[in-house]
């Protein structure tokens, strides 16, 4: 059975970003990875195990964050591609059983985007799901309403 899981979250107070639409902010790489250890943490909280950092997954969650950042949308049927488990598929991921997303919009830290998500009762069920086991990250930054845009993409293969 295929199980598919979306959430999505706004920090109502809006940030002004100075960065070109759909680019990646300077330090993307070390906010992804702090992302992944705040939601490790979380999950090692519950007493699960960590998510595993999958190249697929996170080439989805990039990219999809960039289309938020820069198209206006902010739902998780944006852009060319409106399904994330068909965006997933095109960035390589297949084989799954279990596929989950996150996105948020307006938070400018790791450390505030995982308190957020942790804070929504459907973003922390992505989260703290035992049904997953690996994860991808993306961040951007452009000039839609709320200047930093984050993806978490959830997986596991069969």
């Amino acid at each position: 059975m295929r199980r598919v899981l979306v959430s999505c979250l706004v920090l109502a107070s809006m940030l002004t970003s100075t960065t070109v639409a759909g680019a990646e902010p300077a330090d993307s790489n070390s906010f992804a990875l702090r992302v992944l250890e705040l939601t490790n943490a979380e999950r090692q909280s519950a007493g699960l195990t960590p998510l595993t950092l999958n190249s697929q997954l996170t080439d989805s969650a990039q990219t999809y964050s960039q289309v938020l950042a820069s198209s206006g949308c902010f739902d998780h049927t944006c852009g060319p591609v409106p399904n994330f488990a068909d965006r997933d598929g095109q960035a390589g991921y297949t084989g799954w059983s279990n596929l989950g997303e996150n996105i948020a919009g307006g938070y400018s830290t790791p450390e505030a985007v995982v308190a957020g998500w942790m804070a929504s009762p459907g973003h922390r069920e992505n989260i703290l799901s035992p049904e997953f086991t690996e994860i991808g990250i993306g961040i951007a930054s452009g000039s839609g309403q709320f200047g930093t845009y984050w993806t978490q993409e959830f997986g596991t293969r069969d």
